[in-house]
């Protein structure tokens, strides 16, 4: 059987539009436009999280944003599987895909309130987000449909237990969205993902252009906390002093040295079912704390830019060091899983990001901003040597990485 044909078997696609599946095929491995304007829709939630962190920085709105974050990451991961699997080219597909972003902004809308007055609407969108999943991945051929069933149930029990918080009050409100994200949680240990086939290519490229999304949203956080505030000359000193901190996240995920095929290459050499596993570990597991980082960043920020002079309150001074530090521990992370590149240098980073806190809380804004800046710059610095060190003595860097 020809792999057009085998492609428009395991798809489900008739005889008479296997052009089409060969078509899919060749385009199968590179991210569509779509997906990248899914993730556009996805990102918006990120926006939305920053906001409501920023009006709460206490324990329960962090609580609340991992709450939110969990469930959301769990299936963006979802339908980043799905396209991996079924590309977007076919109108039913599309327009599928679409309803997904549609529910993506309800659930969005909602986020600031969800735990206030929006429990409600915030379940429901993320009902028919699952059930969109589910949907589309029903024309992915009888391997992924069979695959969908055994882990669907968990993502349906999960927005149900969601749509019933919205009812109630107090406690048991918080239970129920903690019992919807251990949903989520022992889905792939009971089911496992080895049924679910993955293109390295595609899949890598996919979250490397989410982080850039992700990484710009702390960008326009940028703007957004000026909040009409004339840009004075303090104003644009710290505003570039704070873009140096998104500018220099992006180079320690993608780097010089193309971070992005090393970490196709690792999932290359795999087979398809270690490749599975170790794509959850890293893509979904280990980007959490990045993700997170980025949020309590954007939230900080809105805190900072405003007033650069002035001492930060506790909350947004830890939400500041705090999310530089989740994502340089997020990175060390990714790269140990995938051992494309160096740890201890990132976890080091990720612990000294600490030392900041007292500076922004005692001193002022704009002096933690500069101290985490430089901390990020010295990183950046000593794993330039470091790879360049490696080079020289190996002739390539190393696949093993450091501990």
């Amino acid at each position: 059987m020809s792999d057009v044909a085998a492609a428009a078997e395991t798809t489900g696609v008739p005889g008479q539009d296997r052009a089409e599946a060969g078509s899919a095929l060749d385009q199968g491995t590179r991210v569509t436009t779509l997906e990248l304007f899914f993730d556009l829709a996805f990102v918006f939630n990120f926006t939305q999280l920053a906001r409501l962190l920023a009006q709460d920085m206490t324990p329960r709105g962090l609580l609340q944003v991992v709450l939110i974050f969990w469930l959301l990451w769990w299936m963006y991961g979802g339908y980043a599987w799905l396209t991996n699997h079924l590309p977007p080219h076919r109108k039913r597909h599309r327009l599928l895909l679409l309803l997904g972003m549609a529910s993506f902004l309800i659930v969005g809308l909602a986020t600031p309130n969800a735990f206030d007055g929006d429990g409600v609407a915030f379940g429901v969108g993320y009902l028919l987000i699952v059930l969109t999943h589910a949907t589309l991945f029903a024309f992915g051929g009888p391997k992924a449909a069979r695959n969908m069933l055994r882990i669907a149930p968990f993502h349906t029990a999960g927005a149900l237990m969601v749509i019933v918080a919205g009812f109630l009050d107090g406690p048991v409100v918080y239970a129920c969205w903690a019992l919807a994200v251990v949903l989520e949680i022992v889905a792939p240990i009971i089911t496992g993902v080895s049924g679910f086939e993955l293109k390295p290519g595609h899949f890598v490229e996919r979250h490397g252009l989410l982080m850039i999304i992700a990484l710009g949203d702390s960008f326009l956080a940028l703007g957004i906390g000026t909040d009409g505030v004339a840009a004075g000359l303090s104003v644009v000193t710290t505003a570039v002093l704070i873009f140096i901190i998104p500018a220099c996240l992006w180079w320690v995920y993608f780097d010089e040295s193309e971070k992005a095929g090393r970490a196709e290459r690792a999932l290359e050499r795999q087979d398809p079912v270690q490749r599975s596993g170790t794509a959850l570990l890293a893509f979904f597991y280990a980007h959490i704390p990045m993700l997170l980082g980025l949020i309590l960043i954007a939230a900080a920020v809105k805190k900072t830019i405003a007033h650069p002079f002035v001492s930060l309150a506790a909350g947004p001074s830890l939400a500041l060091a705090g999310g530089v530090g989740l994502y340089l521990a997020g990175i060390a992370w990714f790269h140990g899983i995938l051992k494309i590149g160096p740890q201890r240098f990132h976890f080091a980073a990720a612990v000294l990001a600490a030392v900041a806190v007292p500076v922004g809380h005692f001193g002022a804004a704009v002096a933690e901003v500069a101290v985490l800046g430089l901390l990020i710059v010295s990183t950046l610095f000593i794993e330039h040597r470091w790879t360049q060190q490696m080079t020289e003595t190996a002739g390539e860097l190393p696949t093993g990485g450091d501990s």
